[in-house]
């Protein structure tokens, strides 16, 4: 009698989501969903291990969807079927990872510069370069009324590029990181917002 998990029985599992058993997905994820988690985190140790968890679900469901893409006739085990699908996943969702990564950092820098751009068009002074500087931001600081947007404002200039920086000034360092970077960004582009308004001529 085949063992739950174990090659026969997996088999079998296989053979009831080609007959479309409603019940078979459920028990497949039942007897693989954490097992190949637990196994395949350990070759991503420095991944998320919800990435990881995703990545595998992702595998079983895709299976389940087309249980006839698994060939039992070329001798590999279906678990194993499954983690090599599920290994695919997460390498494929570590490196849009790396790239999104790659575009926040770039379009973080975008948002320094249109800054810096805004903050030098405020105001048109014949005076020297220092001066002018100094009045431009000073100038700055008096239409940004909010006292935390003139504190990002202060981290912009000062070249400041941590996430955690700017959730520290916004109260919000407690927040995932996900949702601390998407705060941030609202922040910096209201602040980019309020000086185009201020540099467009008054009608």
């Amino acid at each position: 009698m085949a063992e739950p998990g174990d090659s026969e029985h997996l088999l079998a599992l296989h053979e009831r989501l080609l007959h479309g058993d409603r019940i078979a997905p459920e028990e497949l994820a039942e007897l693989l969903l954490e097992r190949l988690t637990g196994k395949i985190a350990c070759q991503f140790p420095r991944t998320d291990i919800h990435l990881v968890y995703d990545g595998v679900a992702d595998a079983l469901l895709d299976f389940c969807a087309k249980p006839d893409t698994f060939d039992p006739t070329r001798n590999v085990p279906l678990d194993r079927f499954l983690s090599r699908a599920a290994w695919r996943n997460i390498a494929n969702s570590v490196r849009g990872e790396k790239r999104r990564k790659a575009r926040e950092v770039n379009a973080g820098e975008d948002e320094e510069n249109k800054v810096v751009e805004l903050c030098a068009s405020v105001g048109n002074y014949d005076q020297n370069e220092g001066q002018l500087q100094q009045h431009r931001l000073a100038k700055v600081m008096q239409i940004l009324e909010n006292a935390v947007d003139r504190k990002i404002f202060e981290l912009q200039m000062s070249g400041e590029r941590k996430t955690e920086a700017f959730a520290k000034v916004m109260a919000i360092s407690h927040l995932p990181m996900e949702e601390k970077r998407r705060k941030v960004k609202q922040a910096k582009d209201r602040i980019v917002a309020q000086l185009k308004r201020q540099k467009e001529p008054q009608a």
